[in-house]
């Protein structure tokens, strides 16, 4: 699977690429997304899917994509008038608390993603 994650210096970026990581090598990199120097990861399958995790150290927003749909990892206790301030990308943003998910959540994310089997979990359109 194919692994990018932002490296930031100030607003300067360094994209790291792994073309064939495993899972632990992805949670691994997961676990450095710290919403300051490592604040996006993208995971590319061969089939054209794609997951993406934003923010950092304790609360994350996960988007699913393809060609042809694009959900995001729903966090079902979470708040929809209460917001959080992640960065993602370099950029900060404002999200409601029904998208920002937890450590875990994400792993889990991950790991179904790497079994294709992402599709359990629930995702928001």
């Amino acid at each position: 699977m194919r692994l990018i994650t932002d490296t930031r210096n100030g607003n300067h970026n360094l994209d790291v690429e792994v073309p064939d990581a495993d899972v632990k090598v992805v949670l691994d990199w997961l676990s450095r997304l710290d919403g300051k120097q490592h604040t996006l990861l993208s995971l590319e399958r061969k089939d054209g899917w794609q997951l993406m995790v934003g923010g950092g150290p304790f609360r994350y927003v996960v988007t699913l994509g393809s060609d042809i749909d694009n959900m995001t990892l729903e966090n079902p206790s979470g708040n929809q008038s209460t917001m959080v301030e992640l960065c993602a990308g370099g950029q900060y943003g404002d999200f409601p608390e029904t998208i920002c998910v937890n450590p875990e959540q994400v792993a889990s994310a991950v790991s179904l993603f790497f079994l294709g089997r992402e599709l359990q979990l629930r995702w928001v359109k």
